[in-house]
């Protein structure tokens, strides 16, 4: 498929339908994830499958809807493969997750799967609920299924800013 027709059609699932998401395009979609560059390639991440009943209903704990997805993975940084920038100290995790969330709904959209990037949950409660390690920080969750036959892209889904409005030439 064409990035570039991926970028324009892709949009968030708000709606799921209850279609179950076959193992093989889940596995694809993991295996593309792993391909996503981070920092010095340390890919600080561990990544989640919630796809049971009860591990969905341990994640709804963190927030108030799922929007029916039979899927979600939730998407932790590593607090021991941190890198810090030698020039600023800055840590470069949440770069490297945002890079990993990106392709993973990417990925979604190339096999044929609708996806919602959250970020406002409880992360707390999902590390909670989930028993993750000390060390590990739910930072995102991304919902993914077959979106329901009435779900349609938010109307300010087409709302973009014109490259004039971001885009600045340096001189």
């Amino acid at each position: 498929m064409d990035f570039e027709k991926i970028c324009r059609e892709r949009f968030s699932v708000r709606k799921f339908s209850n279609r179950e998401v076959e193992k093989e395009k889940l596995d694809r979609v993991l295996q593309m994830i792993r391909l996503a560059p981070t920092a010095r390639n340390n890919q600080p991440y561990e990544i989640f499958i919630a796809n049971t009943q009860d591990t969905l209903n341990k994640i709804k704990e963190s927030r108030d809807t799922l929007f029916g997805a039979p899927v979600v993975l939730v998407v932790c940084s590593d607090e021991e493969k941190n890198w810090n920038h030698p020039h600023n100290e800055k840590n470069s995790t949440l770069q490297d997750i945002g890079i990993v969330c990106a392709t993973a709904v990417y990925a979604c959209y190339e096999v044929g799967l609708g996806s919602l990037y959250v970020c406002a949950f409880d992360p707390n409660a999902v590390k909670k609920s989930l028993g993750l390690k000390e060390n590990l920080i739910p930072e995102t969750l991304i919902f993914i299924g077959y979106p329901s036959e009435d779900c349609s892209p938010n109307p300010r889904h087409f709302e973009r800013r014109e490259l004039s409005e971001f885009v600045h030439e340096l001189k």
